[in-house]
């Protein structure tokens, strides 16, 4: 009896690859680029946002670091999320949230350098809010953020005491 799997899209390679890439990360730093100030004006806060983040990775066993700490660690790892808005002035924002996980990498090649890469990624599609359900966005954020721990925790599973 001989049984077959089917091939892997491209698409499912390059994020078995991705969730590769978080094999062995001890830490890492949340940072939340600054949002609209229109955003900022509704009450949504990078501020805000960027401690829920790390809140929730602390909460699900993902060891979050000062930025001193990143630093001084050995991969220098940070993940970033980026929130873009425009408003179309008729009550609506159109909005993308992109993640990107950077980290110290060195090339293959004899001598090269480390060099910071990104080495996972959840581009965001983009989608439609009314002005007065802005603060909605936080949640897709969080959404995004379980995604990403259920690939960082795939491969570093939390240690039971």
């Amino acid at each position: 009896m001989t049984i077959a799997a089917p091939p892997l899209r491209a698409e499912q390679l390059a994020e078995v690859s991705e969730r590769e890439s978080l094999k062995g990360i001890g830490g890492l730093e949340v940072f939340v680029e600054s949002v609209n100030i229109e955003l900022e004006a509704l009450g949504l806060e990078a501020v805000t946002i960027q401690n829920d983040i790390r809140h929730h990775l602390q909460k699900a066993g993902v060891n979050v670091l000062t930025e001193h700490e990143r630093l001084a660690s050995q991969t220098a790892a940070v993940l970033v999320v980026k929130i873009d808005a425009l408003h179309d002035r008729i009550g609506r924002y159109f909005y993308c949230i992109d993640f990107l996980f950077t980290q110290r990498v060195r090339l293959k090649v004899k001598g090269a350098p480390e060099v910071s890469a990104v080495t996972w990624m959840k581009p965001g599609r983009i989608g439609l809010i009314a002005d007065d359900k802005v603060k909605q966005i936080q949640g897709q954020v969080l959404h995004k953020v379980d995604q990403f721990i259920k690939d960082y925790l795939a491969v570093n599973p939390v240690k039971k005491p």
